[in-house]
């Protein structure tokens, strides 16, 4: 699946964030592994009450750098949960670096029936906060644009999850598209604008005119899994 790229001021910010996990944890630390520009998990062996207390005095510099909180969690806990967030740990291990220690995530993967359940909620998590997106921003383009913009992470989890399950692994943003036209009928082309909103969010004003037919492709994809499950 499509990697994950970091731009220099998230690499320096994690690298910080790194000297302190390694810090407060010493050799309990096992990894720091970025999902996203800006958000991460930091392995370990254990955790304690006093290591989150030391975390929270870091917290405010790691905001000033643009990061959000990261998840802190044992390699056996993410196992153990991957039944209950098949989505969210699947687009982790699809696009993910290993920026410090050793990867937590060998021989772990996400049960199809796990991803199938998932994808049914999902999909229609997605349709309900487009048409409550819509209605909050009183037709606002500003408000309009961040509803699309935020929708475009989430999208693409949903759709490489739909397309694992009916055998593709598109990685680039237009073969992503290209599949969801193909197993679900959705355009490609709105896709595809939609997805390349994660690298560019400054583009989704342009897609506020399309918002009705992004709104249609959300329900085709929605109505297409809702089938799907019942099969």
């Amino acid at each position: 699946m499509m990697g994950l790229t970091l731009p220099e001021r998230s690499r320096r910010a994690f690298d910080r964030l790194i000297r302190d996990a390694t810090r407060v944890f010493g050799d309990r630390f096992v990894a720091l592994v970025a999902y996203e520009p800006v958000a991460s998990l930091v392995f370990v062996s254990s955790v304690t009450s006093g290591d989150l207390d030391a975390l929270a005095v870091l917290a405010e510099t790691w905001y000033r750098d643009g990061l959000r909180t990261p998840i802190v969690m044992t390699p056996a806990e993410f196992r153990r949960s991957v039944d209950a967030f098949p989505l969210e740990y699947q687009a982790i291990l699809d696009r993910h670096l290993v920026l410090a220690g050793r990867s937590p995530f060998s021989e772990i993967s996400i049960a199809a029936g796990d991803l199938r359940r998932a994808c049914e909620v999902q999909a229609r998590a997605q349709l309900i906060h487009l048409r409550e997106g819509w209605i909050e921003s009183a037709s606002h383009a500003d408000d309009l644009a961040e509803v699309i913009v935020r929708s475009a992470g989430p999208l693409r989890a949903l759709l490489a999850n739909v397309a694992r399950l009916n055998g593709a692994l598109p990685e680039e943003p237009a073969a992503l598209a290209r599949a969801a036209e193909d197993i679900i009928g959705m355009p490609a082309d709105l896709v595809e604008a939609v997805l390349r909103l994660e690298d560019a969010p400054e583009r989704g004003h342009a897609l506020v005119p399309r918002m009705p037919d992004y709104l249609a492709a959300v329900e085709r994809l929605w109505a297409f899994i809702d089938t799907w499950r019942a099969q």
